[in-house]
């Protein structure tokens, strides 16, 4: 690691204490760091402006919700994410907090894998014109919103119809993505490094409805054929699109990967096994 960068959830003051730290001892030990205009660290609601090619390691200080939306932009510039919690559970993370600086000799001299884990492409098409468009790192979602009405959704994967559902809604997630919503609704859990896309139906009113484990290569298709004012589609809980009748989600898997920092020996299972005990 030469060249490094901080993101902070600024609504954290205890996130903007860690980063001042983290920056002095980065310099102490000779990491060349990208800073914004003003002060050591970029804010999440920042760093789409920014220009970080060259960095090698973004060091991301906040909850899941941080370093899902880090990993969609620092994909596109190839930079390797280590998550630090500082929120609840962190699922996502690697470091605690008081485990950091103790780390940074150790990431300065290169002792750490990259991890590469898929993102999902899904573009909203009406009327066979897509209309918007977005990428998620965990998972994409169509539901009823603040209405507890079921929602009629048709599923196909690579033009072959595969089951109509009455639904509270529908998940497609990545392998990072199986272990939130996903995992909560009933999905499997899946290795991080795979490439695969779940889908899981939540709360099927049917005896036969399954998860389902698409290949990379496919195309999943969801047409939406009721709606509300509240049926809206959300990309990692923090993208949205209200949703029409006969809208119709295409989702891939997209170009781009985010890379995540782990130090040593990594456990996936191990790791979520301790974060779930904690909940």
């Amino acid at each position: 690691m030469r060249k490094a960068a901080i993101v902070v959830n600024c609504r954290k003051l205890a996130c903007l204490e860690l980063a001042d730290n983290l920056a002095a001892c980065l310099r102490e030990h000779e990491v060349e760091l990208l800073s914004p205009a003003a002060g050591d660290a970029f804010s999440i609601n920042d760093i789409h402006k920014t220009d970080f090619s060259g960095v090698d390691m973004a060091f991301v200080l906040g909850g899941d919700g941080t370093l899902l939306a880090t990993g969609r932009t620092m994909s596109a510039f190839d930079v390797a994410l280590l998550g630090v919690n500082m929120g609840r559970v962190g699922f996502l993370a690697e470091l605690e907090p008081e485990e950091l600086l103790p780390a940074i000799k150790a990431l300065k001299d290169g002792y750490y894998t990259i991890e590469e884990r898929i993102m999902l492409q899904c573009s909203v098409l009406r009327n066979e014109q897509e209309v918007d468009s977005c990428i998620a790192f965990n998972d994409v979602i169509i539901n009823n919103g603040a209405y507890a009405r079921i929602v009629d959704l048709e599923l196909r994967i690579d033009n072959e119809d595969i089951h109509a559902y009455q639904a509270d809604g529908i998940i497609i997630s990545t392998p990072t993505g199986s272990t939130g919503y996903s995992f909560s609704a009933g999905g499997p859990l899946v290795m991080p490094s795979m490439d695969v896309i779940v889908i899981v139906p939540i709360c099927p009113h049917t005896f036969f409805s399954r998860p389902i484990v698409a290949s990379p290569q496919s195309v999943v298709e969801v047409t939406c054929r009721n709606f509300n004012d509240t049926t809206t589609l959300f990309a990692d809980g923090q993208f949205r699109v209200n949703i029409q009748i006969d809208d119709m989600l295409r989702v891939t898997v997209s170009e781009r990967k985010v890379k995540m920092a782990h130090l040593g020996i990594s456990s996936s299972f191990k790791h979520l096994k301790s974060k779930i005990y904690q909940t």
